[in-house]
């Protein structure tokens, strides 16, 4: 017995370093879940009856690293699985963020697949979620940044946005870099939204979907700056699909597809009161069908007030929507209060409106239960309670 219990300590002895390795490997999380209910009414009075439901709101589960390699260098990565807390398991689509990369005095640069978690990176969508705050780190019902990516968007979006501001969120085959240049933060993002040569020759198919994977390219750069307690920042994200510029895609284009976004922001925070907003102009590719301009604007305010371990938070935003119908414009109205039991762990309850002034040709389209009647104003009202942990 006693040679066993030697054995096993000299076991332990000699795996000790491979212990010391494995220690820059971490595992982390979110759970987070919600009690919402949702009703959706129109001007003529008729809408989806209330709908109560436990929701999942983006829980995960991933691993990330660090590997020191010497002389200031060192190698990051990370990866994420989407969870399903209202139902367990895992989500629809497991992957996340999945990246690899270096971290050194200069920045760090990372590729894979990029959603702003972790070492990864999402420039405008952060920077966006950044000057309108959030009450539960905007997810579900209560969220203030629509995440719908842009690069593969050829024709006029068939399902009405569930908010008014809407910035690219995760996107695939992509290089991304974040550091400080000069007391700049600065965060870029090129992606490719192909999928590979494999799968097209050397013509193209004006099927998106078969398009080589540099045939269509998204870049987007984003600069954040403090002064103070005052926070500034400016954005741009340009789409270029002239890989495929044919016939059928040009026409696809035409009903409304994003060519670019611009959006500057900032931030003010004075005791326990923080203010902040973001403007942006979203640039249509070819919109030139009647009744649609060249750019959408969107814009919103938020103000957090923290009150001991909690707060109250409220926001209002809009956003055209030239691509959806001529003249359609979504109106989102929030309010919320939170909790911190600790530093990883918040309880909220909040409420939020989003109005569709819809114009012609939004017939029959779904708005998040609702069906839409033309030329018609459709309210959607969610009250929600959530708990959230982080580990």
């Amino acid at each position: 017995m006693n040679k066993k219990l030697v054995a096993a300590a000299l076991g332990m002895a000699f795996a000790a370093p491979v212990f010391a390795d494995a220690s820059n490997v971490t595992l982390y999380g979110r759970v987070h879940t919600a009690i919402v209910n949702q009703s959706t009414d129109n001007a003529t009075g008729i809408g989806s009856p209330s709908n109560g439901a436990i929701e999942n709101y983006a829980s995960r589960l991933g691993v990330r690293g660090v590997e020191d390699l010497g002389g200031g260098l060192s190698l990051v990565f990370g990866y994420e699985f989407a969870v399903n807390s209202d139902t367990g398991g895992f989500g629809a689509t497991s992957g996340r963020n999945a990246y690899v990369g270096f971290k050194s005095g200069l920045g760090t640069i990372v590729a894979g697949q990029l959603d702003g978690g972790s070492d990864s990176v999402a420039p405008l969508y952060n920077q966006a979620e950044k000057y309108l705050g959030s009450a539960n780190n905007n997810a579900g019902d209560l969220g203030n940044v629509g995440g719908g990516s842009e690069l593969v968007s050829f024709a006029a979006a068939t399902a009405i946005p569930q908010a008014a501001i809407n910035r690219t969120q995760r996107t695939s085959n992509s290089i991304g870099y974040k550091g400080n240049i000069a007391g700049v933060e600065v965060i870029a993002r090129h992606a490719l939204g192909g999928t590979n040569d494999a799968q097209a020759g050397t013509n193209p198919s004006a099927t998106p979907v078969n398009a080589r994977e540099n045939d269509l390219r998204q870049t987007e750069v984003a600069a954040n700056y403090k002064i103070g307690a005052l926070e500034l920042g400016a954005g741009y994200q340009y789409v270029d699909r002239s890989g495929v510029e044919q016939a059928a895609v040009n026409a696809a284009n035409a009903a409304g597809a994003v060519e670019s976004v611009f959006q500057i922001g900032a931030r003010y925070t004075v005791g326990a009161l923080t203010v902040g907003g973001l403007y942006g102009q979203v640039g249509l590719e070819r919109a030139t069908a009647a009744g649609r301009d060249d750019s959408n604007a969107q814009y919103g305010v938020h103000a957090d007030y923290k009150i001991g371990k909690g707060g109250v938070y409220g926001q209002y935003s809009v956003g055209e929507r030239e691509d959806l119908a001529s003249n359609a414009e979504v109106n989102q109205l929030q309010v919320a209060y939170y909790y911190d039991f600790s530093k990883r762990t918040r309880s909220y309850v909040g409420f939020n409106r989003t109005t569709l002034e819809s114009g012609a040709g939004l017939t029959g389209t779904s708005f998040r239960g609702g069906v839409l009647a033309a030329n018609t104003d459709v309210d959607t009202d969610s009250f929600v309670v959530g708990l959230r942990h982080n580990f």
